[in-house]
């Protein structure tokens, strides 16, 4: 991952620089031609304007003075200067002979500016190509500058030079740089994938050092959690597994005795056979209990539970748990559920099999002695269903866990034992039904269990 992040950088890099050069380069190309073209202009136009004042160029005296001196000048600008007439003809150049134009067609040239000066662009015999500059001389004809491109743009080859140190400098701090941050960012990735790795091959829980940029960080934290939550499933379903393997085992070892003891004739007598009857029957209730639960989150974990959501009877619900919960006699105490005439949007069974954990729980948690009441509040939005006990009530750090999947408090705290799924499927429940659940004190002294749902 290194290297790929390493070259990855560095092709960046050249791509920058290669296309900002090659803009660069256009860029100055037309600009430098542009400043040439108009400073030979100038030059041109100032030379013409002293050219009006003189006669002849050629011959001898003065008229040869005045032809060496536009050598000179020509030297001075960089550049050849011809005379030639309103024709186009030359009548005067500093080319060396036979490599000049013979004659420039002036039709050819720009319109001319506030200067009366011209431009055109032609190519020679010799293949070359000349930037032309014509200026007006008064006494008639042109003064013409010419110069080839090609010494216009003699800077390039300078110009190219000059970026391709550039390119490789980049290319260079690039490799450099490119390492830095490959390290910087592969590194912490490269634990990570490590880390995944371990927890594949089963070092549940495994962690990796929260370092790196701002978003991997907080990958590595995430994962961090994501490791912990994973281990402390792991030991739950262990935990789970044992302790349904154990409450199945029970049973059936006491429906095997009991069915054998009668199949053998060791109950002999007809009270003796109703009694083990009796006994198969409640073990096999508690089989078709713990069944129940788990063929409930299966179908919760594969989306098969649909609830409805219609107005239901508070009423109804609170006459289905005491039929329900008709043995726990003075210790339950049950309201009308209806406070000011409110009624949930929920799911009559559903939300009664919500309850029925609840009372359940809060039953076995208060004790044989304890005391559960369940009430309801209501307010413009919502209905409450509310599950007090005398309890030993739930540790605050543990308020959040004890809705988790094969999540169970200490037994010692219970008098009866449980698979810890029952708040995990009534949690989903709520929630199908569009509601929350959530644990406080209650003013019992016990634990306080709060389903919210909302108001028809």
């Amino acid at each position: 991952m290194a290297a790929r992040v390493r070259g990855a950088t560095v092709v960046v890099a050249a791509l920058s620089v290669f296309v900002a050069s090659v803009a660069f380069y256009a860029v100055w190309s037309t600009q430098a031609m542009a400043r040439r073209t108009a400073e030979l202009g100038r030059q041109v136009a100032a030379l013409a304007s002293g050219l009006s004042a003189g006669g002849p160029i050629e011959g001898s005296g003065d008229a040869g003075l005045r032809a060496r001196l536009l050598r000179v000048q020509a030297g001075l600008i960089g550049a050849r200067l011809i005379v030639v007439d309103a024709d186009g003809r030359v009548m005067f150049s500093t080319f060396e002979p036979g490599e000049g134009p013979q004659s420039i067609d002036l039709s050819v040239f720009s319109r001319p500016d506030a200067q009366g000066v011209r431009v055109a662009v032609r190519d020679v015999a010799s293949g070359e190509r000349l930037l032309l500059v014509a200026a007006p001389i008064r006494s008639g004809g042109y003064l013409v500058g010419a110069q080839t491109v090609r010494d216009v743009q003699k800077t390039r080859s300078t110009l190219v030079a000059v970026l391709a140190a550039c390119m490789l400098l980049a290319l260079a701090v690039a490799w450099f740089a490119g390492g830095t941050i490959a390290q910087r960012v592969a590194a912490p990735l490269a634990r990570l994938k490590a880390g995944a790795e371990g927890i594949a091959a089963g070092q549940w829980g495994a962690e990796v050092p929260v370092e790196g940029d701002e978003e991997v960080a907080a990958l590595a934290q995430s994962f961090n959690d994501m490791s912990r939550r994973v281990a402390a499933v792991y030991e739950a379903q262990k935990s789970f597994v044992s302790d349904v393997s154990h409450e199945i085992r029970t049973p059936v070892a006491s429906i095997a005795g009991y069915a054998h003891a009668i199949a053998d004739g060791t109950a002999s007598d007809v009270d003796t056979v109703v009694r083990f009857a009796r006994v198969i029957e409640s073990e096999a209730r508690r089989l078709a209990d713990i069944s129940s639960t788990l063929l409930a989150l299966s179908d919760l974990d594969a989306g098969r539970v649909e609830v409805a959501r219609t107005p239901v009877d508070p009423r109804a619900l609170a006459d289905a748990l005491r039929v329900r919960f008709t043995t726990a006699g003075d210790r339950l105490a049950i309201d009308a559920l209806d406070p000011g005439g409110a009624r949930p949007n929920a799911d009559a069974e559903r939300l009664l099999q919500v309850a029925s954990v609840l009372v359940d729980n809060a039953l076995k948690y208060a004790g044989p002695t304890g005391t559960v009441r369940v009430s309801a509040q209501a307010d413009e939005e919502s209905w409450s269903l509310v599950v007090d006990d005398d309890g030993p009530g739930v540790p605050a750090d543990a308020r959040e866990r004890i809705f988790e999947r094969f999540v169970r408090l200490d037994q010692a705290r219970a008098s009866g034992g449980g698979s810890g799924l029952g708040l995990s499927i009534a949690k989903r429940l709520v929630e199908l039904m569009g509601g929350s659940i959530a644990v406080s004190d209650s003013p019992l002294g016990g634990a306080r269990f709060v389903v919210r749902l909302p108001r028809a």
